[in-house]
């Protein structure tokens, strides 16, 4: 089968964005089908090798990527320009699914009544939003298949149950395949940005509470974040591959969201439905994962089964919660040897998969 993949990303963006799009095109070539990923730019000492290294891709299969303009994608001119050249190049490939995740290219491939697949990670914006609710794009019959990242999503969506399938990320477990159970809790550690909403505060506060514990923060991107306490250490952005390591080498890994969770752009409030890619990581490390109740995350995460959920945002039932770990309150063996297990119903081949309508 030929698939073609449309992202409004670069290969050289650290986001989750880009890893999701990158692993999912991976996942398709594990499952033998023919893949072109369609980028506005791509650097001339592109190097796939590179790529397959730092996000740890599994396939011997590799995806075709094809840059359009080579230029950021700065305004929606440019946006439109990029959409508008992929359509014509689209024509001559004669792919049997398109897939995208970007609203705008669904507008536009269902202008040129071109069928396709759409990903759908969060609620509109500005122009997306009238184009999508006002002139109705969204009720397209081009659009073959909705997909949603989480059932809460569709709170704010409300299609019928036939008009969409619900997907969350996903994980290759093989990346994780050996991990010990935590004996002796001394190492915390938190993976991901620091964006408004993701709990830094939260994590140097209880880093003030437990000096015996070392906490371990990973995805600085402004270098002049710093902590006084000497058992917190802070590190800049890693590479994908990296974070295997880092997460087995953890005992007790933090998802500290709070009701505001802000994305790149700071415009966005994802609390209500996201499903973070570091969850699963999370759940392949087989480790003790502490989050809050997020209605997406809750989805996949449940109290006392295979994590622990901190039912308020207040500090201090944070610092009750680890200290119960600390007491060893939970049976926490089972938790780690369930979170493992969740991790592999959420494999990005399964998740493919299903996109294909395999199983």
């Amino acid at each position: 089968m030929n698939i073609v993949y449309i992202a409004e990303t670069s290969l050289t963006n650290k986001s989750a964005y880009t890893q999701h799009v990158i692993k999912m095109c991976d996942a398709f070539c594990q499952l033998e089908q023919n893949l072109i990923l369609y980028l506005p730019r791509v650097n001339k000492d592109f190097d796939f090798d590179i790529i397959k290294e730092k996000y740890m891709l599994r396939s011997q299969k590799k995806f075709k990527v094809k840059s359009i303009i080579n230029l950021k994608l700065t305004n929606i001119f440019f946006k439109i320009y990029f959409l508008l050249k992929v359509i014509v190049n689209v024509k001559k490939d004669k792919p049997d699914i398109i897939l995208t995740r970007s609203f705008l290219s669904s507008v536009i491939l269902s202008s040129f009544k071109i069928k396709h697949f759409l990903e759908i990670h969060s609620e509109f914006q500005s122009l997306t939003k009238f184009l999508m609710i006002n002139l109705k794009f969204i009720k397209s019959s081009y659009i073959e298949k909705k997909i949603l990242i989480s059932e809460s999503l569709n709170k704010i969506f409300n299609f019928r149950k036939n008009e969409y399938v619900v997907l969350h990320d996903g994980v290759d477990v093989k990346n994780f395949e050996k991990f010990e159970n935590v004996t002796d809790i001394k190492k915390v550690c938190y993976v991901g940005s620091f964006y408004k909403g993701r709990g830094i505060d939260l994590i140097l506060y209880l880093a003030s509470k437990f000096p015996n514990l070392n906490f371990y923060l990973y995805g600085q991107s402004n270098k002049d974040f710093k902590s006084n306490l000497k058992n917190v250490k802070i590190h800049n952005f890693v590479d994908y591959c990296n974070v295997p390591n880092i997460l087995k080498n953890s005992d007790v890994l933090l998802m500290p969201y709070s009701k505001n969770v802000s994305v790149r752009s700071e415009t966005l409030n994802t609390a209500d439905y996201c499903s973070p890619l570091k969850m699963f990581d999370y759940l392949a490390a087989g480790k003790i994962i502490m989050s809050s109740k997020l209605s997406g995350i809750c989805e996949v995460l449940k109290h006392k089964e295979n994590s622990i959920i901190v039912d308020e945002f207040k500090h201090e039932m944070w610092e009750l919660e680890l200290n119960n770990l600390l007491k060893d309150v939970y049976d926490t063996k089972k938790i780690q040897k369930n979170a493992f297990s969740t991790a592999n119903e959420y494999t990005w081949v399964k998740r493919a998969n299903k996109i294909l309508n395999k199983n």
